[in-house]
Parts: C-alpha cells; structure tokens; sequence
C-alpha cells in the first residue's frame, strides 16, 4: 500500500499551476468540475459526441456558470 509521505512526495513533483482536473461527462461532471474551480484548477470534460453542448455552451468558463475550461 502506498503511503501518504510517498504521495506528497508525488505530489510534490508537479507544477501545481498546470494541473488539470477531468472529469467524464454526467451529472456528477459538473459538481466535481465546481469543486475543482473553488480550489482553483482548470478544469476539463469529455463527453459523447453530441452532448458537448452542454458544457462548451452553457458551463464554458466564459459564460455565466464558468466552470469548464
């Protein structure tokens, strides 16, 4: 099992900046997409062809909501 001091050491090793949270498209998508966006990373969603309206329109950072990058 690995240990939490292995984990921070991990972790530790990552430009914090740049880290990205993702998250497969449903419901559950946007709640961790909001969790990810109050703890300040990007956020990304993938989703089937044809439902990505959803997040690209109304989610979409830019918008009003702006919780997917």
């Amino acid at each position: 099992m690995i240990t939490k001091q292995q984990i921070n050491k991990l972790l530790n090793q990552y430009d914090h900046n740049k880290i990205t949270i993702g998250a497969l498209g449903s419901h559950s998508a946007l709640d961790i997409c909001r969790g990810a966006k109050d703890e300040g990373f990007a956020t990304v969603v993938v989703c089937e062809k044809g439902r990505e309206k959803t997040y690209s329109q109304h989610y979409k950072t830019e918008g009003c909501v702006g919780i997917v990058d």
